[in-house]
This record gives structure tokens, sequence and C-alpha cells, in this order.
């Protein structure tokens, strides 16, 4: 049999009596989507709460896709796709009767040195970890160093690699602004360098506040706050860190995300030392405003970033290459690199990568049996 070629949606098709085809005119009803994160009612100001607003505004973008909330989100037609991993969200999935996403924006890595005691509790974790990932139909990893992780975990799959990606008009745009943010945040002519996270070990705040002692005529502005307060892994230590810190040293705690776009915007270099990342959204939004990425030599970086990052292991490491940048000709090369690397992770590709993942997992869903798992 010959391939069938469908006319564009909208366009009038010829019916065989010359007469045009208004079946033909109508195009189909948008797919249904239910998005989940229980950061909307609970803890804010994280990376994942950040994807999850970044999918809302993909699928504004989506004609063939509408979002759905409340009781129409429980009809089998709907594609679920989740973003966290607490009690709601795996109850949601396991009474969901159609087609549903969870991305891994979590594993039990990234807990160790955020959560306190959770290297206590690891084996329990990852059991919990496994059981909610499994109850999806299709899981989204968000690069390969993930799906290591996830195929480590046991995970049965199957799990789909789809990348992290940020609308680029929020934060280009902020770039030709700024000298003015400068002035708006009280700096002067020194080098500004720019770390974005949550105040807690894994993010590296002390490697961070170490290299400022090495660099005293260097401002470091640190972006981020405790969001799990009495929670956070070594609270005491890094409230003492923060309260100790070097006059070069500014803690702005929790800011909105329009405003760490800012900063991003007006600072000259994005350092963060973190040990452990599923993505590093914080450096794709700084990349992304053409700053030079300092961070470690982490998998999910040499899978996006390629050869556009510098990258170190100790503080002294990562001081010699902060005052490299101190030059203006090898800031602009490195800035240069970062923003070309950031470009392939725009709004176009979450909206392609959204809307690619939402069709399989319907498709999946559709072609396993009404009794048993596809697993």
């Amino acid at each position: 049999m010959g391939s069938v070629i469908l006319p564009p949606l909208g366009q009038v098709a010829d019916s065989p009596t010359g007469t045009p085809s208004h079946q033909a005119q109508r195009a189909p009803d948008p797919i249904p989507v239910s998005v989940v994160s229980e950061s909307s009612f609970t803890v804010r100001g994280h990376g994942v709460h950040s994807v999850f607003e970044e999918s809302l505004r993909a699928i504004k973008r989506m004609p063939d896709f509408r979002r759905v909330s409340g009781l129409r989100a429980c009809r089998k037609d709907v594609v679920l796709h989740v973003h966290t991993m607490g009690p709601f969200a795996a109850l949601r999935m396991m009474v969901h009767r159609g087609p549903a996403l969870i991305s891994a924006h979590v594993t039990p890595e990234t807990l160790i040195g955020s959560i306190k005691g959770a290297h206590l509790v690891r084996g329990l974790v990852e059991r919990y970890m496994r059981g909610v990932f499994d109850l999806a139909t299709i899981v989204l990893s968000v690069s390969k160093a993930t799906t290591a992780e996830l195929e480590r975990l046991g995970v049965r799959g199957p799990i789909v690699l789809m990348s992290n990606a940020i609308d680029e008009a929020r934060v280009r745009p902020l770039v030709a602004r700024r000298e003015e943010l400068r002035r708006g945040f009280g700096w002067d002519g020194r080098m500004v360098v720019l770390g974005v996270g949550q105040v807690q070990p894994r993010k590296g705040v002390e490697e961070f506040v170490a290299c400022a002692r090495a660099l005293p005529h260097v401002r470091f502005v640190w972006v981020g706050g405790m969001q799990f307060g009495m929670l956070s892994e070594a609270r005491h230590d890094l409230t003492r860190l923060r309260e100790t810190a070097p006059g070069n040293v500014t803690f702005t705690g929790l800011v909105p995300r329009e405003e760490v776009f800012a900063y991003c915007a007006a600072a000259d270099v994005f350092f963060l030392p973190s040990k452990h990342e599923t993505f590093g959204l914080a450096t794709l939004e700084a990349a992304t405003a053409a700053l030079p990425v300092v961070v470690p030599d982490l998998p999910c970086y040499r899978d996006w970033l390629k050869d556009a990052y510098l990258h170190a292991r100790t503080v002294p490491e990562f001081a010699e290459l902060l005052g490299g940048l101190e030059d203006p000709e090898v800031r602009a090369t490195w800035a240069g690199l970062a923003s070309a690397a950031a470009a392939a992770y725009d709004s176009r590709t979450l909206v392609d990568g959204l809307r690619d993942a939402y069709l399989l997992a319907a498709a999946r869903h559709r072609g396993r049996p009404a009794s048993a798992p596809d697993r």
C-alpha cells in the first residue's frame, strides 16, 4: 500500500465530488495533559519547581495539547506528567487510569548532602524511588548521567532521554540591561562571581566561600536559601558559614526566579562547585545569559556543555580558574562558548521534547493490556 499524505491542519480537502469536505477541515481535539508538582503547594525556589513552571509555559505553546486540572484530570484519556516524588504524586500516579510520565529530577544521590540524615535511610529511599518510577508509563531522564543512575537503581523502564530546557526569551533580553542591573544591585567595577542554588553541602557552598577568601578583590554572590528549613543538611554549620563569610561574599537568600535571571545577566562569571547534579538547570540559565561557567567535571555537564565549561576539583584549582577569568578577553571567549551550548536547550527544544514524550506515552498506554502493566 502506498503512503498517504495528509493535508496540513486547517487546509480544506476536496471530496471526490469536487465539493469541500467540512470533516477534513476540523482539526483533532487537543490532547488533555495534567502536570503535577508538589512544589506548587509546598517548597518552591528550587530547580524542580522551575522545570515544572517551564513545562506549563511549553504546553501553552502546543495547540495540539491543553492543560486540565481538577476532576477533568482524572479521565483515562489524560496524559499525566509528574515532576516530584512525594506521597501525593505517587498516589496520583497509582490511581491514574491513563498514560503517566515522571521526570527524573531527583535520584538517591541528589538527597545525599541535601536532606539531613538521608544517608542513614538510603536503602529505604532507593526502594521508594524505584517503586514510584515503576508506576510510570515512561520515565523521562534529564541527562545520560541520570539514565545511568536510574539503571543502577533498577528502574524497569522504559527510560527516555529528554533534557531540561528554558525559555531563553526570559533571560537573553536582560543581558542588554547589564549595567543598569549592576547599578541596581549596588555593584562596582569588580568582577562578580555568581553561584545559584540551595544553601546545602551538596551545592558546594563551603568551597564557594573558600574561593572568595582566596580572591578578596573579587565580589562573590550566592543566590538561594535553605528551602527545607530544619531538614536541611548541615543547617547549623552553613548558617555559621554565612555569618562568618568574608566581606566580599553576599548571600541574597531566596529570591523570585525572575530576579535570579537578573543576577545572571548582571554577573561576570558563574561558579557552582556542586558535588552532584542530574542536569544543572541553574547552570543552563547562567550559560543562556552568556556567563562563563566554572563547575566540577560532572557527567551531566559533559552531556550538554561538552567543552564549553571550565572545571576543577579543589579549591586552589577553582580559585586559579576564577583568577584567570579576570582577563576580559578570556572571559568573553568562555562566555561565547557557554552561550552557544545553551542555545540548543531553548523553548523550542522543550516544546518539541514534551510533545514527543506525551505522544509516545499515549501510544504505549494504548498498546498495553488493560488488566496488566506493560512490564
